[in-house]
């Protein structure tokens, strides 16, 4: 088993040029149509649990092609703000599209990295949320504590990912990781998931946790204190 285990982590480790390549030729033009119906209903409880309300301001890193926009906009409405930041320009197109048909004029969209962008000074926002993306980041912390910092304090943090399975449904995990490979997913990525949601738990106040497929995917909301 532990042989086992080294080989997937040795083959699916984290790697930031290959993410890049990923997400700026593979996937662009057919990421909405391979990904898993059921990612949006997750997306959309994690959204609905949440206490996102009329008139917020959130920012969504790893924004891609903005397939968490329409569920956002449902609890901020036409008075509310969305800031989108991501560091491909060609998933933001996609997302751009999106805005454009949806007639969203307060969607704003940004190409940064995510674990170095710096919003406008004294304008936190009222919800920072991250689905699908902190896994595929080498530096997840500092992505994610980045994504705190654009956050007021009392402000919610959400975040969706996928993780590394534990208990007697270990096996499954190689099988996950594998279909995870397409989207950037990896051994290393997906047991950085793990910690993400171990540190949310600690340091917000609040916390709402669900788990899918098979605890697979989780998400979690809280509140910055």
């Amino acid at each position: 088993m532990k042989l086992h285990v080294d080989r997937i982590k040795k083959m699916y480790a984290v790697n930031a040029e290959a993410i890049k390549n990923i997400y700026s030729y593979s996937l662009p033009g057919i990421y909405d149509q391979k990904l898993s119906r059921a990612f949006e209903q997750w997306k959309a409880e994690a959204i609905n649990v949440s206490t996102l309300q009329e008139g917020d301001k959130v920012i969504v890193f790893c924004c891609g092609s903005g397939n968490d926009f329409p569920h956002i906009l449902n609890k901020i409405g036409e008075k509310g703000k969305i800031l989108g930041v991501d560091f491909s320009s060609q998933m933001l197109n996609l997302a751009r599209q999106k805005i454009v048909q949806g007639g969203w004029s307060n969607v704003e969209l940004i190409e940064a990295d995510v674990t170095k962008f710096k919003n406008i000074p004294n304008t936190p926002f009222d919800a920072g949320v991250c689905t699908l993306g902190m896994s595929i980041i080498p530096e997840y912390q500092k992505a994610y504590h980045n994504l705190l910092a654009h956050v007021k304090s009392g402000g919610e943090i959400i975040i969706g990912d996928i993780q590394l399975i534990a208990g007697w449904r270990l096996f499954l995990n190689s099988r996950i990781i594998y279909r995870a490979k397409e989207f950037g997913g990896s051994y290393k990525g997906h047991q950085n998931s793990r910690q993400i949601f171990a540190m949310m738990e600690k340091q917000l106040s609040h916390i709402r946790k669900q788990h899918f497929y098979n605890n697979a995917y989780v998400y979690c909301v809280g509140r910055k204190r």
